[in-house]
């Protein structure tokens, strides 16, 4: 079978995005990794162990304590269904084109002309019905919700959508610090983020900063949001933006956890995650479904929803809020 993924490369001095192609069998070890973004991004950059912990630090993990079902971090889209993990493409120049309708209110990105999607693509199917798509032709990476395909027209459709390019620092567009004004999307977290990627988990390494969401978030965004769901005035509520991650001092041996779970949990240690939405009850954080994808259920035995139910809460730490690293 016939993998494509985009990887980096330096032009003149300039980083720009390519994809490599290769073959990789359906259920094979070798993989290429799929980056986004400079190298000196705000989602590609490691937390130095010295980065600044937030004084109200405790108070929030309390805080996600209480107002969290469970005292851990859940990984959804792994089961045999994969609902609510997040299908990811890779759309080539061989993939039909469309213009992507918009089924609702919201605004529509200019981007949505013109772009190519795989014949087959299947969003998650849940309320949300997300998917991701890297666009080749075009070097940008943009995500759908409530997306719709329809069989007769030929159509696809959905309320609205996020669009990055692939070649920028992955940073909003109405942020001071981005150097691409057409970056605009999901108040401010790009679709690179949203889920863990099977390819990564079995390479040994997640390189960048992960996106997770919990039960409720404050009214109130920091860098690098740009807007918030407004959920609670609460005052130790996160607000959306915030980064936290397993404490440098913490030693993930003593959790045992599997060879893939280990790989995440590095990962929130290393890089950590940004609270970027409200979810149902737990803190949660998604990982790509396969099933949509067209590839069946890959994850099992690789991961569960349980898989860092070892880590407790505790052992995570907010750092400084709106802190740019």
């Amino acid at each position: 079978m016939t993998r494509e993924r985009w990887f980096r490369v330096m032009l003149g001095g300039v980083v720009a995005s390519c994809l490599l192609i290769s073959s990789i069998p359906p259920h094979g070890e070798a993989v290429l990794r799929l980056s986004a973004f400079s190298k000196s991004s705000y989602w590609n950059t490691r937390l130095p162990k010295n980065a600044p912990v937030d004084p109200a630090s405790r108070a929030i993990i309390r805080f996600l304590r209480r107002h969290s079902a469970r005292h851990f971090i859940s990984l959804s889209g792994t089961g045999p269904t994969g609902e609510w993990g997040m299908p990811i493409y890779i759309a080539g120049r061989g993939d039909p084109v469309y213009d992507i309708a918009n089924s609702c209110s919201q605004g529509r990105p200019p981007e949505f002309d013109h772009v190519r999607i795989p014949a087959g693509a299947k969003a998650d199917p849940t309320s949300d019905a997300a998917m991701t798509v890297y666009n080749r032709g075009r070097g940008l990476v943009f995500a759908l919700w409530h997306a719709a395909f329809d069989p007769d027209a030929l159509t696809w459709s959905s309320c609205g959508g996020t669009v990055y390019y692939l070649g920028s620092n992955g940073l909003d567009g109405k942020l001071r610090r981005s150097n691409e004004p057409r970056n605009t999307g999901h108040r401010g977290i790009p679709p690179p983020t949203w889920a863990v990627r099977l390819d990564e988990i079995r390479s040994g390494s997640i390189d960048h900063v992960l996106k997770i969401s919990v039960p409720v978030t404050k009214c109130r965004h920091v860098f690098p949001m740009v807007a918030d769901e407004c959920g609670t005035r609460a005052p130790h509520a996160p607000p959306e933006g915030t980064r936290i991650r397993i404490k440098p001092s913490v030693d993930l041996a003593r959790f045992h956890l599997s060879s893939a779970a280990l790989v995440l949990a590095r990962a929130l240690k290393r890089y950590g995650a940004v609270i970027g939405d409200q979810t149902a009850g737990k803190i949660n954080l998604k990982v790509e479904n396969t099933v949509a994808e067209g590839e069946g259920w890959r994850w099992r035995g690789i991961l569960g929803s349980r898989s860092l139910a070892s880590i407790p809460l505790r052992a995570f730490q907010v750092i400084r809020l709106g802190y740019r690293g």
